[in-house]
């Protein structure tokens, strides 16, 4: 497949938790958006399994609460441990004001797939797996190399987010935002573009290769 470009509003490099949800939003909100996804698909092991009452109260705000909890789940509403002879009770989210005052227990990738689902319900929405981004380019947007061939997505903005390379954090030049409360450390610029290095340059994007 020769080389091709695709043209977007944004481009997100990294389907993780925080680039489906992200893209998801955006795709409802009306703007075209690119994900960017080396893998190609969501099977696989990862830190966390876990969706906690915040999110899911998100996703009660979205209508797609009921759905969401259609799929196989648990849920842990208070944890205690034992120490020598007495029970510590560690957590407890039963005085929540949330609709839902429990973690649910649940595959991750159930979570990542069901964000896609509903995200490929909206025209703007682009889901790209094998789509590994790398690097950074002078024009504005991602590029893809989705094996058998390249492909650019140019954009407005590119958000670089937990799962994005290293090389490409570093080539757009962020710093880390870190906060006790926050597990995932969080890549951000102003209004989702990747800051110039300089004032006179234009600004980055992001190159990819394909996933192995």
């Amino acid at each position: 497949m020769p080389n091709s470009t695709v043209t977007t509003k944004c481009c997100i490099a990294g389907g993780g938790p925080s680039g489906m949800m992200l893209s998801f939003l955006l795709a409802r909100a009306g703007v075209d958006v690119v994900v960017l996804e080396k893998h190609a698909d969501f099977f696989r092991d990862f830190r966390g399994d876990t969706i906690h009452p915040s999110t899911l109260e998100l996703m009660y705000e979205l209508g797609l609460l009921d759905e969401f909890l259609m799929l196989p789940h648990q849920k842990l509403d208070r944890l205690a441990v034992q120490v020598g002879d007495e029970r510590v009770r560690m957590i407890d989210l039963t005085h929540l004001s949330t609709h839902c005052k429990y973690i649910a227990l649940m595959p991750q990738w159930d979570f990542l797939n069901f964000l896609a689902a509903h995200g490929k319900r909206y025209k703007g929405f682009d889901l790209r797996m094998q789509a590994d981004a790398t690097g950074l380019i002078e024009e504005a947007g991602a590029s893809s190399d989705c094996a058998p061939g390249r492909r650019t997505a140019n954009s407005r903005s590119a958000p670089i987010l937990w799962s994005a390379p290293t090389a490409v954090i570093r080539r757009c030049a962020l710093r880390p935002v870190s906060k006790a409360t926050i597990t995932a450390r969080r890549w951000t610029c102003c209004g989702f573009g990747c800051p110039a290095r300089r004032p006179t340059r234009p600004k980055r994007s992001a190159t990819s290769r394909p996933a192995r």
